[in-house]
């Protein structure tokens, strides 16, 4: 047995393959990289796409997205879309300030103006033009927004008032205007625009909290802008707004006098536009009926916005005088047409749609009573003329009838045609008249008065002449004389004188005589023979005899 020598045996060696620790660096960055990556992907924001007209002032990477004056995000591009004819701006709005981008989010750029509010936007003058955000209030979140270009008036989270007015033309009006209650500013206007077509121009305006209560369904609003003069018979009226209004603009309302304020008036409700104060009191209303009239005299001097009356009360105005409307189915003859609109609101109504129903029919009752339009001269020197509505009892029976969409009121000849009928039928009258007999006898009295004339022409000249006679003249001198003769006479009645006295002493002698006398004027008027036989005696009374008691 051989003996081993552990000592010479070789050690066995096997490779062992393994990763290096410098490798872990790459990946680590890697990791890190992608981290930051992602931190960054996910917390860089959400893009908006926002269109402006113009990009004026606007550069990438550089105009900034503030709110209130914090920044909350940058503008990244700004590219053209030319399709649409503006200018398609993309920002980047911080995670902290997504939450405001809802559907009512507003944007606009701020940069120096200068407007009827003022001067604003200087700030920017050194440090550029930025994109304020106003915060949303109500909707979904979305990333398409239009661009404002002016500035908005008031901010929507201001309490207040917003509304439309409706005008059928511009009036030099213009965003930031004032709007005015009695002089006072309580509002702007927001947004001025044209609905092609409804062909009217459109202004929002906004009335500040707590005037907003003031803003009722019945009030009317009418422009202020410039100088307002008016010429009347009163003198003259000048009528002007605040400084503002003078020179830049604005809008006033109020309530017409004798109305009661209505309901309050709410966010989006439309109100007509007017063009001045006096364009209100003629077309204050916004519900009314329409009907046509036909006449078949001459409507020269009736033009369209005349009054129409009811006995000197104003209840409606003239819309329209035309041919144009001649083609209605039932107008064949040379008839004017003339169409008016009577506004319940003139008289005590309340203006709203549900009246015009109720009115309608009264009118109808009263056509049938007698009632006719009629023209009549509303001013003799201009020849102007109005339409006036008033009760003829002894006119023909008739009733409203309907020429496609209008309802026909009759009508009745006035003014200068009732004159010219009833003279035509005074001449047809004097014309049916003998008046041959009448000349002649008129031809025998003239004759006649001449003589008379002439006899009295005579009988002057012989008064004339006796009146220049000595003998007339004479007359004045012997009636002197007569008078001093009876005053002379006069004088001897006067109590003192002697023929006075002897007068009075035979008065009473002869008031003496009388008295004796009385008992045989009395004697002889009880027996008229007195004076002839005895008259008889009676017994003598003895006292305390038989004749005592008898």
């Amino acid at each position: 047995m051989t003996a081993t020598n552990h000592s010479s045996a070789q050690p066995l060696i096997s490779a062992k393959r393994s990763v290096s620790s410098i490798w872990l660096l790459p990946f680590i960055a890697l990791f890190i990289g992608g981290w930051m990556v992602y931190n960054d992907w996910a917390h860089r924001g959400q893009l908006v796409n926002i269109s402006f007209i113009t990009a004026d002032g606007i550069e990438a990477g550089k105009t900034k997205i503030k709110v209130r004056n914090v920044e909350v995000g940058k503008v990244e591009s700004v590219k053209l879309n030319y399709p649409n004819n503006n200018v398609l701006v993309q920002a980047r709005i911080d995670p902290e300030a997504e939450a405001l981008l809802l559907k009512d989010t507003k944007f606009w750029v701020v940069r120096p103006r200068v407007g009827t509010g003022g001067v604003s936007g200087l700030g920017t003058l050194l440090s550029g033009a930025y994109i304020e955000m106003a915060p949303g209030e109500k909707g979904k979140p979305s990333n398409r927004y239009i661009g404002l270009e002016e500035p908005p008036v008031a901010s929507t989270t201001e309490p207040g008032l917003r509304l439309e007015l409706i005008s059928d033309n511009a009036h030099s009006l213009s965003v930031g205007d004032t709007v005015l209650y009695r002089g006072f500013s309580v509002g702007r206007i927001e947004r001025v625009n044209f609905d092609a077509q409804a062909k009217e121009a459109v202004y929002g305006i906004f009335i500040q909290a707590p005037y907003d209560q003031l803003v009722s369904t019945d009030s009317r609003f009418w422009n202020m802008s410039g100088i307002n003069l008016n010429l009347s018979a009163n003198g003259v009226n000048v009528q002007t707004g605040t400084f503002d209004t003078l020179f830049s603009g604005g809008i006033t309302f109020d309530l017409l006098e004798g109305e009661q304020q209505g309901r309050t008036a709410k966010d989006g409700d439309r109100f007509r536009l007017y063009a001045d104060f006096n364009s209100v009191k003629e077309r204050p209303y916004a519900y009314y009926n329409e009907y046509l009239l036909l006449f078949d005299q001459s409507v020269r001097g009736l033009v369209a916005g005349a009054p129409v009356e009811f006995r000197g009360v104003r209840v409606g105005t003239v819309e329209n005088i035309s041919f144009q409307i001649a083609h209605l189915s039932e107008i064949t003859d040379s008839r004017i047409p003339v169409v008016i609109r009577l506004e319940p609101g003139r008289l005590g109504y309340k203006d709203e749609e549900r009246i015009l129903a109720e009115v309608h029919s009264k009118l109808s009752n009263w056509v049938e009573r007698g009632m006719r339009a009629s023209l009549k001269s509303g001013n003799l020197v201009t020849g102007s003329l109005f339409v006036d509505l008033d009760l003829y009892p002894d006119s023909p029976h008739k009733t409203l009838t309907k020429v496609d969409d209008y309802s026909v009121i009759p009508t009745a000849p006035g003014g200068f045609v009732q004159l010219e009928n009833k003279l035509i039928a005074v001449l047809s009258k004097i014309e049916r008249l003998k008046v041959e007999p009448v000349l002649d006898q008129l031809d025998h009295t003239l004759s006649s008065s001449e003589k008379v004339i002439t006899q009295l022409d005579q009988t002057l000249q012989q008064i004339e002449s006796l009146v220049k006679s000595k003998d007339t003249k004479a007359l004045p001198e012997e009636l002197t004389a007569t008078l001093k003769e009876i005053r002379l006479a006069a004088q001897g009645l006067t109590p003192d004188s002697q023929l006075y006295l002897e007068i009075h002493n035979t008065l009473q002698t002869l008031q003496q005589t009388l008295k004796q006398l009385q008992p045989v004027i009395k004697t002889l008027d009880e027996k008229p023979n007195a004076l002839i036989f005895d008259a008889q005696k009676g017994p003598d009374l003895i006292p305390g005899g038989k004749n005592a008691d008898d």
